[in-house]
């Protein structure tokens, strides 16, 4: 049997006003796209979020080309406009330390051809005419390599022929 005492009012207000320890802050997991709340609120402001699963990013720039190893990439959409979030950690890199990765074989006999064209054309830039013209991979980096790289004169040329 539980017996209850009630306190005297000036040792009531003396509970009520004892100063409290701070508490730590909840911390967020910063992996995630964001909360409920924030993807409604973006909703509402007709924007959209999507996680990017990137293995790579390749920044070139003029004077230097950063390279960022399994970042985190967010695209964003609103208005017609694309906002790429990119979250790593960036490594500064030479021109020349970058490879081109491609799955077609190359001949020894193609060696000295392909390098002339490996700094100028990417696997990116073929898939891009291949999907933009409705043609194979073959096909869209022969007209690319015919084009010295120019990626709109390759699609052009491939969506006009006869």
């Amino acid at each position: 049997m539980k017996i209850l005492v009630k306190l005297p009012k000036e040792m009531q207000d003396k509970i009520k006003n004892k100063p409290r320890r701070p508490q730590p802050a909840v911390k967020r997991d910063s992996a995630q796209v964001g909360s409920r709340q924030m993807r409604r609120k973006m909703q509402q402001q007709g924007i959209e979020m999507d996680q990017i699963e990137a293995t790579r990013v390749i920044i070139e720039g003029i004077e230097k080309t950063l390279v960022l190893e399994h970042p985190e990439v967010v695209l964003m959409k609103q208005a017609g406009q694309e906002i790429y979030q990119i979250i790593g950690t960036a490594e500064e890199v030479s021109p020349e330390d970058l490879t081109v990765v491609s799955d077609s074989k190359i001949d020894e006999d193609n060696i000295l051809e392909e390098t002339q064209y490996k700094s100028a054309i990417t696997e990116n830039d073929i898939m891009l005419v291949a999907a933009q013209a409705n043609v194979d991979k073959k096909e869209a980096e022969t007209i690319l390599k015919e084009c010295d790289g120019d990626i709109a004169k390759a699609i052009l040329m491939l969506k006009n022929r006869p």
